[in-house]
């Protein structure tokens, strides 16, 4: 595999040391051509698993400056765009099978043994992913176990829900000014001072509502009373991705909209601080598409984006509806890149890791995804010339094209030589299938480079 995308990627990585930047690059070259596979599977021979082991190890590398590099690479495929979607979302990295090492702490309710992750993923309006704009990474202090009953006398600052609005001062500081972003988070967003904090001109929030907060209105006191009371602007359509809860279908929704100020919790340890907050609340609710073992869907979004017609409404729902996508990168990440499974003996070591399989992650989950939106790119936007042309010498039937195909054709290919049988009726291939066929693809890239190579060393000596 070349390593022109990586250095791409890191092209802006903060080092000293150049030798060391370069390492940066190879490994990440080297983590892709390999998801899934173990470091020294993935260097292929010894020199290169001891350097690998030994970049990991180095404190000259910053996991952070790896993210930022990244975040850069993101905010300049960016260019062109007048509005991004920024979706979060909590997950954890669970190492509980090696509990000695060093650095992590205890998971969800106390058990476990890892670190959580909070991922701020960008996307086109249309679910392009383009990359992690911000991602924090922590271990939780075994002495902060057990302390929810003290929630509401701390300051925000001191909360793991800090970090919400710690992805908005990240977009706030690397996105162009002139563009619109729309920061997107389930219901764990629902946070008053996230709303609450001051933010920049097209900087705007849409969170799935949880708590039933005390507003004023015309149509009620409370959230949910108002935006049930307010009237059924229309209908749309929305296409709802399977989960382990429900089918993947295509719901067709009623939508309700009204305008709230929200008030500060009244058991706020500084209410006094907060003025009301004016937002928009969205209403969607499922009807006559529901299967019969499933609920139907409702969502009350509250957005500060203006929302006063079923147009826009359709816009705010559409945009909530890309949140999964979020959840899908973790998936890569644990399921495709196996984090989990990394033989690292202390946390700064496997963040170092975890930053450069943001990277892999994020480019399988890139690869899936234009190929099904933007399906007439030619495939270089994804693969790398020897990278193509390996792709369509395997198997060929056909004489290969001397020019690029489309990215849906080689992202079907690829896919092919993971399992996906690519028959006419099953849609389009999955990132787990895409995944192990970039496994089989740079061992015949390999191939190919190697013979091209003895080539020109045979016809240099014949």
């Amino acid at each position: 595999m070349g390593v022109i995308w990586a250095e791409t990627d890191m092209r802006t990585l903060q080092i000293c040391d150049s030798r060391l930047k370069r390492r940066v690059i190879r490994l990440l070259d080297q983590f892709a051509a390999n998801p899934g596979a173990s470091i020294p599977q993935a260097c292929g021979n010894a020199a290169d698993t001891k350097a690998a082991y030994r970049a990991l190890s180095s404190p000259e590398i910053s996991a952070e400056e790896i993210r930022l590099a990244h975040a850069r690479a993101t905010v300049e495929r960016m260019e062109g765009l007048t509005r991004v979607l920024v979706t979060n979302d909590l997950s954890s990295a669970d190492f509980s099978t090696r509990p000695g090492i060093a650095g992590l702490g205890p998971l969800e309710t106390g058990k476990g043994h890892g670190f959580f992750l909070h991922t701020g993923l960008a996307l086109t309006p249309e679910g392009v992913p383009l990359g992690i704009i911000y991602q924090q990474v922590w271990a939780r202090d075994k002495e902060e176990v057990g302390k929810r009953h003290t929630r509401r006398e701390r300051p925000i600052e001191e909360k793991e829900s800090f970090r919400w609005l710690q992805t908005v001062d990240a977009c706030e500081s690397l996105l162009r000014w002139d563009l619109e972003a729309w920061v997107i988070g389930d219901r764990e967003a629902d946070i008053f001072e996230l709303f609450a904090m001051v933010r920049r001109p097209k900087l705007e929030l849409i969170v799935r509502a949880t708590h039933d907060r005390k507003v004023e209105s015309e149509e009620g006191q409370y959230l949910y009373e108002a935006v049930e009371r307010a009237p059924v602007l229309g209908t749309m359509t929305v296409a709802v991705p399977r989960s382990r809860k429900r089918k993947k279908r295509t719901g067709k929704f009623e939508v309700q909209v009204c305008t709230v100020d929200l008030l500060p919790p009244r058991n706020h340890r500084n209410r006094k601080d907060f003025d009301p907050v004016t937002v928009s609340v969205v209403r969607v609710l499922e009807k006559g598409t529901t299967p019969a073992d499933e609920d139907p869907i409702e969502w009350t979004l509250i957005t500060t984006v203006p929302v006063t017609s079923l147009e826009q409404a359709v816009e705010i729902v559409e945009a909530y509806a890309q949140r999964w996508k979020v959840e899908r990168y973790h998936y890569v990440l644990k399921s495709g890149c196996r984090v989990e499974d990394l033989q690292l003996e202390s946390a700064d070591r496997l963040e170092r890791a975890l930053a450069l399989y943001n990277v892999v992650a994020w480019r399988l989950l890139y690869m899936t995804y234009i190929a099904r939106i933007e399906p007439d790119l030619p495939c270089t936007t994804v693969l790398e010339e020897e990278e193509w042309q390996a792709l369509f010498v395997i198997g060929a039937t056909r004489t290969p094209p001397k020019e690029p195909p489309t990215v849906r054709e080689a992202v079907r290919r690829i896919a092919m030589l993971g399992g996906f049988l690519g028959r006419k009726g099953d849609g389009d291939p999955g990132v787990k299938t895409l995944w192990t066929g970039m496994r089989r693809l740079m061992d015949f890239t390999l191939a190919l480079r190697r013979a091209k190579q003895w080539k020109a060393i045979g016809s240099t000596y014949g």
